[in-house]
């Protein structure tokens, strides 16, 4: 009996090693967007400052196999409201994935962020796109903005590169 419990509790200790040493293969990267026209009430205080803002988000896998990529879009702002303004928080909005094939990218942007998440992006649009891999890749986000209600700034970009997490 002794043995037989010894034995189960070293075989629960092996599958549970080998559950964390799966869970270190994943690579996971939270990208931030911004989407749409963001209009204010002068009676109130602005999420952004009034403009049109875009994102568009690289990814490339510079490996020599492929890579299984699972999106999640997780919506903070969606048309011009911020439904994820604490104490509320928000959860998946909508769910895709990509098997990206050795030496290519892909993007993701506004009109695919509302593709996935199943949104209007041409009103002000505002969260995350989470990226989960099987191995490191290169992710890196474009942001664009033109600003004012009157175009009295100019536009701007802006390239930033995502670190990804082993989780």
């Amino acid at each position: 009996m002794y043995k037989t419990l010894l034995s189960a509790v070293a075989a629960f200790s092996m599958i549970l090693s080998v559950s964390a040493a799966s869970a270190q293969d994943v690579w996971s990267y939270s990208v931030k967007f911004v989407c749409g026209a963001a209009q204010t009430d002068p009676r109130e205080i602005p999420i952004v400052e009034p403009g049109f803002y875009a994102t568009e988000i690289n990814i490339h896998n510079y490996r020599p196999e492929p890579v299984e990529i699972r999106k999640q879009v997780i919506l903070i702002v969606q048309d011009n409201e911020a439904v994820g303004r604490e104490p509320n928080f928000v959860g998946v909005s909508g769910e895709d994935g990509i098997a990206l094939p050795p030496n290519t990218a892909t993007m993701d942007d506004c009109l695919r962020i509302r593709e996935i998440a199943g949104v209007d992006t041409s009103n002000l649009t505002i969260g995350y796109l989470v990226l989960q891999s099987t191995q490191e890749i290169n992710v890196d986000a474009v942001y664009t903005t033109t600003g004012g209600e009157a175009g009295q700034f100019p536009p701007s970009i802006e390239v930033e590169r995502i670190e990804g997490d082993q989780i």
